[in-house]
């Protein structure tokens, strides 16, 4: 009997093991896919599924009971291997358009059916071997808990010796070990099925990264992915990386001047992050005449005023701008990258291609920007960060619903305070002159920065040019000297670009100049009112720079066309920008809402009230669906949160999501193991206590986290991983009570309602990441904080009301 525990335990953990890192897998999967809007919606799903498998079990009658649950584990484990491959490759098979349209609610439905489905039946899995199969439950707990937390984890490793789709097949691997495991505890005879999936799927998962032909993305952002010129996919926790061949091609220019030589054609290799970001890395004989052509680009302007300098590179790409500051002689240059492959294509298979790794000015940096300048004691002459994005990925909205830790205040500060006195910060943007908005936030981001350090006069250290789709804002926290604007006017008139606002030139656009003019933080406050966009400067707490609609106006075109008539966005012109990209997200946002409700309301509500009310006062049955209901939405609300919040202190999403969910699931679990200790009668005031433990800590975090990611942004990402860990962990315990010790408030009063609490608290966590994300954006990350703390302010009167109820039979 021991020996067949270990197997039932064994699978257990596969299984667990297997849907957390298939869970973290559809974040990264969707990020290629789509413009980022639905990586957040995967850990929705993913709850979604589960839910609508233990809604499964508890309505399933004998199917799931006595001798039959240990084979229904078995069979369903199978299952859920077999669905991972299958739901991935014709997820694969979808491209996803943009835009509010029947045709893309359709997409989205099938999007998030073939996402669920694993899920599902991974949730008839777990729910059966916590509540089916009898034994210690609380090492039952323990052994789910811990292979999900290592799930997690296990995407690491993955991705980073293989792709998107080996990791999926070795998931499914994992799967169907599982089956083997739960086949050996039912005392089924052996299936040539479960072993020839687990022997298929781990030779596949192998062989597809190795392959000519793999299993691989399709289709990125609604267009086919051409792999016929692809010479290296790499993939990691970050992005994908596709390298095409080399061609020849002209120079490549993100603002070209005018005289920019052309004619001449040179060798360069194009790299595309997430099927859409696309850097060039150019061929070069390590000639510094061979540089000239970088100088007649409106992203050098800062090199023509400090040449022979210290400078910092945000984001290295291909090495364009390792290039520029090379043309301007300068001292040194450090390159500071977080995807890790670029430092290793230019210090290793591409280091006789580029050559810049040889020069000896050069120090690649692998490492998050923020973080490496707060603990870096260097000051420069220059720090450059040029574009992060494609202007199609602008106009889809694709950082619309995305953290960005680059363009906040916070970021800011630490920016300037790493430049010599006469140091200039420049940032590049796309740029068009009837799409202003995107500019106007950009500037009032660099005002706001400037009276944050005192300056009286920020305009006197601004300076914004433009060239075509470019624009660049330079920002000093000294005031720019006669000399810097003259060589400013110089090279404008020479290269014909566009000086839109410099100490003596006035911005043209009514709503900049007021920006630009601003003196004090009550100036700007009101120079940044609009009746449309938002162009108040982003900050930690609402880090979500590229979306600059306001909630009223997030959904109307109508008012989109109207202000960009008055010449605010480049609708009229139709142009896309940054408004109508914000546009497309907030529509996939809205349509993301309608497909959580109809699944909601089809696949766990309707199976529900088909089956009837369960037995119980109707009083008691509503303070019931309030308590599960509050606790469901208030569990996902502190999750997208963490991950919102952390995702800037930790440099990208994915390591957020990953760390957020290791240790939410793993603290939860332990207070749901606690839970048993606590006497739920209501003259035991622990019913009262830990809901309100849970909104003091919650507001707690809320006032504090700042402070700790200022004090510890210089920290390494492991140990900051570890500080993220310590601070979710202890109110994450206390979540971890309030489902279990709320079934058996509820269970006391009837012995039928467990499946419609499970059921109401899984249908208010899958809408609750969405409704997460929408005041996240337009409120602030800790307005969802705060919300939460509000929910489980109120559980605490549930909770007291369900506990003071007699017990069914018992006389009132």
């Amino acid at each position: 009997m021991i020996e067949r525990r270990f197997w039932f335990l064994a699978g257990l953990f596969l299984t667990t093991l297997s849907a957390l890192c298939l869970e973290v897998l559809a974040t990264r999967l969707l990020s290629v896919m789509t413009w980022y809007h639905l990586s957040f919606f995967a850990v929705s799903t993913a709850m979604f599924g589960m839910a609508a498998g233990a809604l499964q079990v508890y309505l399933g009658g004998q199917r799931f009971s006595g001798a039959e649950a240990p084979r229904a584990l078995a069979r369903y484990a199978a299952l859920f291997a077999l669905m991972i491959p299958v739901c991935h490759i014709a997820l694969l098979c979808i491209p996803v358009p943009v835009g509010f349209s029947t045709h893309a609610l359709a997409v989205l439905l099938s999007l998030t059916l073939l996402l669920a489905v694993p899920f599902y039946c991974a949730g008839v899995v777990v729910t059966l071997a916590l509540t089916r199969i009898p034994g210690k439950i609380g090492l039952y707990y323990a052994v789910d808990l811990v292979g999900a937390a290592l799930g997690a984890l296990l995407v690491l490793p993955l991705l980073e010796n293989g792709d998107i789709s080996s990791a999926h097949l070795w998931c499914a691997a994992l799967a169907a070990a599982a089956a083997c495991c739960f086949r050996v505890f039912a005392g089924m005879p052996r299936s040539f099925l479960a072993l020839g999936l687990l022997a298929v799927f781990s030779a596949t998962a192998w062989m597809n990264p190795r392959s000519n032909s793999p299993l691989a993305v399709w289709f990125s952002k609604g267009q086919l992915i051409h792999y016929e010129h692809v010479t290296d996919d790499f993939w990691n926790i970050h992005a994908q990386l596709l390298v095409r061949e080399s061609t020849e091609g002209g120079y490549q220019y993100w603002g070209a001047g005018e005289s920019a030589p052309r004619g001449k054609t040179v060798q360069r290799l194009r790299m595309v992050l997430d099927g859409d970001a696309g850097t060039v890395m150019t061929e070069w004989d390590e000639s510094r005449k061979g540089l000239d052509w970088v100088k007649y680009d409106v992203t050098a302007l800062p090199y023509h005023l400090r040449k022979r300098g210290d400078v910092a590179v945000i984001g290295v790409g291909g090495g364009r701008d390792l290039l520029t500051a090379l043309w301007s002689e300068c001292e040194s240059v450090r390159g500071v990258e977080i995807n890790g492959h670029f430092i290793e294509l230019l210090e290793g298979q591409l280091r006789d291609y580029a050559h810049i790794a040889d020069q000896p000015e050069v120090s690649l940096i692998h490492d998050e920007a923020r973080s490496y300048f707060t603990r870096c004691e260097d000051d420069f002459d220059i720090i450059q960060m040029s574009l992060i994005d494609t202007w199609a990925a602008t106009g889809a909205g694709a950082f619309t619903l995305t953290e960005n830790g680059l363009y906040t205040m916070d970021a800011w500060r630490v920016f300037l305070e790493r430049l010599k006195p006469g140091g200039i910060f420049s940032v590049s943007r796309w740029y068009h002159p009837e799409n202003v908005s995107e500019s106007n936030r950009l500037l009032a981001l660099g005002v706001a920065a400037l009276l944050e350090r005192g300056v009286s006069d920020p305009s006197k250290h601004i300076a914004l040019v433009s060239r075509h789709r470019v624009g660049n804002l330079m920002v000093s926290p000294s005031p720019l000297t006669d000399m810097d604007l003259e060589r400013i006017h110089a090279v404008a008139d020479a290269l014909q670009f566009r000086v839109l606002a410099a100490p003596d030139t006035l911005p043209d656009d009514e709503q900049m100049l007021a920006i630009y003019t601003a003196r004090s933080d009550s100036d700007l406050a009101v120079a940044v009112q609009h009746d449309i966009f938002d162009y108040t400067p982003p900050t930690d707490e609402r880090p979500y720079f590229f979306n600059i609609l306001k909630p009223r106006h997030a959904f109307n075109l109508l008012d989109i066309i109207e202000a960009g008539n008055a010449g605010g966005t480049g609708a009229s012109s139709g142009e896309e920008g940054v408004a109508s990209g914000n546009l497309a997200a907030t529509s996939t946002l809205m349509m993301l809402g309608l497909v959580s409700l109809f699944l909601v309301l089809v696949v766990i509500l309707a199976p529900l009230t088909a089956r009837g009310l369960p037995t119980m006062k109707g009083t008691h049955f509503v303070i019931s669906v309030l308590y599960f209901a509050s606790i469901g939405l208030g569990f996902m609300l502190v999750q997208v949160a963490f991950m919102q919040r952390f995702s800037v202190y930790l440099g990208h999403p994915t390591h957020a999501v990953v760390v957020i969910l290791f240790s939410m699931i793993l603290a939860s679990g332990v207070g749901s193991f606690l839970s048993d200790r606590i006497d739920v009668e209501s003259r035991n005031k622990l019913t009262l206590a830990f809901p309100l433990a849970i909104c003091l800590l919650l507001f707690i975090e809320r006032a504090a986290v700042q402070t700790v990611i200022e004090s510890t942004l210089h920290l390494g990402l492991v140990t900051r991983s570890a500080l993220v860990v310590l601070m979710v962990v202890p109110v994450s315990v206390l979540l971890g009570l309030c489902f279990p010790i709320g079934m058996r408030l509820v269970q006391r009063l009837s012995n039928d309602a467990a499946p419609w609490m499970w059921g109401v608290n899984g249908a208010s966590g899958v809408l609750g990441a969405v409704l997460a994300v929408g005041i996240s954006m337009w409120a602030g990350i800790g307005a969802s904080l705060v919300c939460a703390a509000l929910l489980y302010a109120s559980v605490t009167i549930y909770a007291r009301f369900l506990a003071a109820a007699p017990a069914a039979g018992e006389k009132t």
